[in-house]
């Protein structure tokens, strides 16, 4: 089942309430992520991305929802309305202006939910008491006065109104209270969450996302259609066919894609002669690879359709080596030869990355992802293929945040099965002792991909061929995961409520990564293998553990299994009296620099 999801984004930038703008304002938000940009935006909670607003004018959208700027609910959130986002403008300088001067503000916006089909709507409809307002600020009466707003609706009834996805609104700036040095608008929303049976299907609603805000002179109220603009619309994708990211040593040259999809929008009203390219670059900035499109035709106010543009070829694979790396691949698309009036919107980028997890999510969820059922206990697995064998260690997870914490006390344990003619079939692994859903814990992460929590697993696993790895659910409360709605592998989500495994028809990808390699439990790059002087006696230990084979100096370290930092020390005993029974990592580092981990039980 699917749901409204959380989101993780960093604290937007302290109000800059000395500076101010000048005409023209414009932000499409395609050129940054989190937080609306400092230089143009003074406040709070809204959120920039790439995935919440699908189709829209540029690429990346400013969505208003129920979230505040650390991505939890707002503590009035409740089944009323209730305010909740606040996106304001820095002062902008319309003084010396006057009604002649045609001062217009416009933009876009699209109401959550939207999608072709059930399966695939991307975030959550706003309801009939949900609204989206636009105020104007006016110092002659220190007061916001409310301009333009919308109630609850639809992606689905607007586009039947209209015959357009997202809604252009243009408002002209005449009156005279409003031009002078400290001009504001802002856009704010009320939400209301809606209860669906279990606490857990309760988090993030009625997002409104905006795209393409303008504010300048001598524009007219229906100037839709003059915006001399080619622009990307969605994201650059990865290179590989199954994955945003995979293990360095699983890699191989035949997991690269063929072709890739880019999509490419003409805003004009008069085809456009474009040009694209990619670019692909090391870790140093070398360029590797570069491909050439040439030029095309965009046509008027539609997207590019010519195959050298939307379905660029791929003619290059990356190195097979078991080192980690990280590939930059930058597009490029632009009017003729010297660009349009708004070349933010020509590049974006990929950031390919190997390194010692797979990854089928882009590490945002739009969605949340769960079962229900009658059943005691429901399984979830997702399929991985590796090219050789290789030693499971550990499992990132995103659980999303959800009201008053229900999520926190679901119980299930982590599981591993070995693929069965394509399903679930002997299982390989379990946890000896149930988990919870964690907060994420990005500082034990590779890449700081801070939804995450990484959970280490009792014992690590070799495995080879097509594996499932999920998790085994105590009873039938809804545990919301996050779900990646950017980016469908479907196909290998399977899930057992009853006897028989079914494979999900939600469009998206659970946000779930199997880590591999000794590295992968508490975040060690490379570490050099345990040699067999290094012991831990007793183990399992009691009061004191003592590290025998290690010479004065060396620095002992101890984690959890969920890679907690729990004490250092430089001697060559551990005391464990005040240690809960369990599992543990000892990661010591010598003096002369080798590095071992041991594994450590304590039993009082």
């Amino acid at each position: 089942m699917l749901v409204p999801a959380g989101r993780w984004q960093q604290r937007p930038p302290a109000a800059k309430s000395a500076a101010s703008v000048s005409l023209p304002f414009f932000d499409d938000f395609s050129s940054y992520r989190g937080a609306p940009a400092g230089h143009l935006w003074a406040a709070g909670g809204a959120y920039v991305g790439v995935d919440y607003g699908p189709l829209p004018p540029t690429v990346g959208v400013m969505t208003l929802d129920a979230l505040d700027a650390d991505g939890r609910l707002y503590p009035q959130a409740s089944t009323n309305e209730f305010p909740a986002d606040t996106a304001m403008s820095l002062p902008i300088r319309l003084d010396g202006l006057d009604s002649i001067d045609s001062v217009v503000m416009s933009f876009c916006y699209l109401p959550g939910g939207s999608g072709a089909n059930p399966w695939e709507t991307v975030g959550d409809t706003p309801d009939a008491q949900d609204s989206l307002f636009l105020d104007f600020y006016s110092a002659a009466d220190s007061t916001w006065h409310t301009v333009w707003s919308r109630g609850g609706t639809s992606a689905a009834r607007l586009r039947q109104e209209t015959g357009r996805d997202w809604q252009y609104v243009a408002i002209p700036i005449a009156d005279s209270s409003y031009l002078d040095s400290t001009f504001r608008f802002r856009f704010r929303n009320h939400c209301s969450l809606e209860y669906n049976g279990k606490a857990g299907m309760m988090g993030n609603v009625d997002q409104w996302n905006i795209d393409y805000v303008m504010i300048d002179r001598g524009r007219t109220a229906d100037s839709i259609g003059v915006f001399r603009d080619v622009a990307f619309v969605k994201p650059a994708p990865t290179m590989l066919r199954h994955y945003r990211s995979m293990p360095a040593r699983q890699y191989r040259s035949g997991d690269m894609a063929q072709s890739l999809q880019m999509t490419i929008a003409n805003l004009y009203s008069s085809p456009i002669a474009s040009y694209y390219s990619y670019n692909i670059l090391d870790s140093n900035g070398t360029v590797l690879h570069t491909y050439d499109g040439g030029y095309q035709n965009a046509p008027a106010q539609g997207y590019q359709t010519e195959p050298v543009h939307a379905t660029p070829s791929v003619d290059y694979a990356f190195e097979v080596s078991d080192s980690k790396r990280t590939y930059t691949i930058v597009h490029n698309a632009r009017e003729g030869a010297t660009g349009d009036e708004h070349p933010c919107n020509d590049t974006v980028r990929y950031q390919q990355i190997f390194s010692n997890y797979y990854a089928y999510d882009d590490g945002t969820a739009e969605n949340g992802y769960g079962l229900t059922s009658t059943a005691d206990t429901v399984s979830l697995a997702y399929r991985f293929d590796l090219n050789v064998s290789d030693t499971l260690s550990a499992i990132d997870l995103a659980f999303n945040r959800t009201f008053e914490g229900a999520n926190e006390g679901i119980l299930f344990y982590l599981t591993v099965w070995q693929a069965d003619n394509g399903t679930p079939g002997t299982i390989i692994y379990r946890d000896s002792e149930t988990r919870r859903p964690l907060l994420p814990d990005s500082a034990a992460l590779d890449g700081g991909h801070g939804a995450f929590h990484r959970y280490v697993l009792d014992r690590s696993v070799v495995v080879s061929g097509s594996i499932f790895v999920g998790l085994k659910q105590v009873g039938n409360e809804f545990i919301n995961i996050g779900f990646d709605r950017s980016f469908n592998s479907a196909d290998r989500i399977y899930h057992r409520t009853a006897m028989e495994w079914e494979q999900s028809i939600l469009s998206g990808s659970l946000m779930l990564r199997p880590c591999f390699g000794q590295a992968a439990t508490i975040g060690i790059d490379t570490p050099e293998p345990t040699t067999p002087q290094v012991a831990l006696y007793p183990n399992p230990a009691d009061r004191q553990v003592t590290i025998d084979g290690i010479g004065d100096g060396s620095l002992v370290t101890l984690y959890d299994l969920q890679g907690r930092r729990l004490l250092d020390t430089k001697g060559n005993t551990v005391a464990t009296a005040d240690l809960p029974d369990g599992m543990y990592i000892v990661r010591i580092v010598t003096r002369s620099g080798s590095l071992h981990t041991k594994k450590l039980i304590i039993r009082h």
